[in-house]
């Protein structure tokens, strides 16, 4: 089973972005339909005829691939416009510049937040990788002293085995030459 531990922070922010997604969403939408509303309605008499090349210009006012249009930079792309309509646009391209800020410095907070996740978790993979190589390496002082010991006790048995098969021999030897002095030779008995 896995355990996950979110700070209220996570979901209080979770939450924000949630609703700052939804409220981007709904303006978004409620522009659009502005601009349907907008260009379905008959300009009145006297005015320019509004065709679909303006309703694409704020449309493009609206792409967040592309920095806002400037006031001046706009007026010069739509002279046929009327100053009401110039200034509406205007107004529309500051109010999207002012939501792209807010929604940037939202975004920036959400990386912040997401980096500092990050480097939290790799500072605890970093003590537990430190805290396994602290284990390791005592378990391997274990292991050598283990070693040493086995080898150590396996040096003594051998000597003391070798000690003991020359005494046995030598035992052997002094038998033989007693024999050798006295003529005797040992006698096997096979009894049953």
């Amino acid at each position: 089973m896995i355990r996950h531990s979110y700070d209220s922070d996570d979901t209080e922010l979770a939450t924000a972005v949630a609703a700052s997604a939804h409220a981007i969403h709904s303006l978004v939408e409620a522009i659009s339909q502005a601009q349907i509303t907008k260009s379905n309605k008959e300009p009145p008499k006297g005015g320019p005829i509004r065709n679909t090349s303006t309703t694409k210009a704020t449309a493009r006012s609206l792409s967040f691939l592309r920095p806002p249009v400037s006031l001046a930079e706009y007026q010069r792309q739509n002279r046929g416009l009327r100053s009401s309509d110039a200034k509406t646009d205007a107004w529309e391209n500051a109010q999207i510049a002012k939501i792209r800020r807010r929604y940037e410095k939202m975004h920036l907070e959400i990386l912040a937040w997401e980096n500092g996740k990050k480097a939290r978790e790799k500072r605890k993979m970093e003590m537990k990788k430190s805290e396994l190589e602290q284990r390791r390496s005592r378990n391997l002082k274990h292991y050598y002293s283990k070693i040493g010991r086995i080898d150590h006790i396996a040096a003594g048995a051998r000597t003391q085995l070798e000690e003991k098969r020359k005494h046995e021999e030598y035992i052997v030897k002094e038998k033989t030459r007693k024999m050798r002095s006295t003529g005797k030779t040992p006698v096997n008995c096979f009894c049953f």
